[in-house]
């Protein structure tokens, strides 16, 4: 996979060579003050102008929790767990702020588990509620 979140990482992105980089790079973020949105890719699916899907993860604040949103030609969803309390619930992507319900966070280890299925397959992760979303 190759994943993109920060301004330094020009048009290859990050490299991520397995489900061990990957889990690495996730809990890493989520243990992070700041909130922060990874855009991850097949790096099969990069080979098509424009990629077929694309898998967003937010992760950060210290919490072992995260977001998910997955973009297809079909459409677009978050993920959906359960009310979490938060008044709002932002993650930053390369500085911009992307708001998503304050209901989408789940639990990082059914987040790692979704992006290993995204790995996969190239599909919409099974093992997660999703919620069609316009954002």
């Amino acid at each position: 996979m190759q994943a993109w979140y920060d301004h330094t990482h020009g048009d290859e992105g990050v490299l991520l060579d397995g489900a061990a980089e990957v889990d690495k790079l996730l809990t890493t973020l989520a243990a992070e003050p700041g909130a922060c949105l990874v855009a991850l890719f097949r790096t099969a699916d990069l080979a098509e102008f424009s990629p077929p899907c694309e898998l967003l993860v937010g992760v950060g604040g210290g919490e072992p929790i995260g977001v998910m949103q997955f973009s297809d030609r079909d459409g677009r969803w978050v993920s959906q767990g359960e009310p979490s309390g938060f008044d709002t619930l932002a993650y930053y992507y390369m500085g911009t702020p992307t708001e998503y319900p304050t209901d989408a966070p789940i639990p990082l280890p059914r987040l790692l588990a979704a992006v290993h299925e995204f790995a996969a397959t190239g599909d919409r992760p099974a093992g997660i509620v999703w919620q069609a979303t316009d954002r």
